[in-house]
């Protein structure tokens, strides 16, 4: 009895600790397609995430023809296996919001990102944990 009661307890708390969030912890790489107005290109995107509770930090780097850019993770929530985080990214105007979003299936992530007054729409990314 009071094993099963001990072995009932450690799943429940394996459990918990699966729905924090651990998995979304660890770099993950992407590779993007992008069409900018007929120009195309393949934009490198890493993600190097930490979660806390409910919270993500970390870090995107961005490589593209035009150079590499490290930006630092705002606003990160998760929610079971959902995520959501924004970066800030150049524009023709400046600096612009990019907001990230999607799920955490096991060494995967799903998801899209959104640049803020893009005409271009939302761009969808998988990444793989490294």
């Amino acid at each position: 009895m009071v094993r099963t009661c001990f072995i009932l307890i450690a799943l429940a708390a394996a459990a918990a600790i699966s729905a924090t969030g651990a998995g979304i912890d660890g770099k993950w790489l992407s590779e993007l397609k992008v069409d900018r107005g007929g120009q195309e290109f393949t934009m490198k995107v890493t993600f190097d995430l930490r979660s806390s509770g409910d919270r993500v930090t970390g870090s995107v780097t961005t490589e593209t023809p035009r150079g590499e850019r490290t930006s630092e993770i705002q606003n990160g929530k998760l929610d079971g296996d959902k995520f959501s985080f924004n970066t800030m990214g150049r524009g023709r105007g400046g600096e612009v919001q990019i907001t990230w979003e999607g799920v955490v299936e096991g060494d995967v992530l799903k998801g899209k990102q959104i640049r803020e007054g893009s005409n271009f729409g939302p761009i969808p990314f998988t990444a793989k944990r490294h």
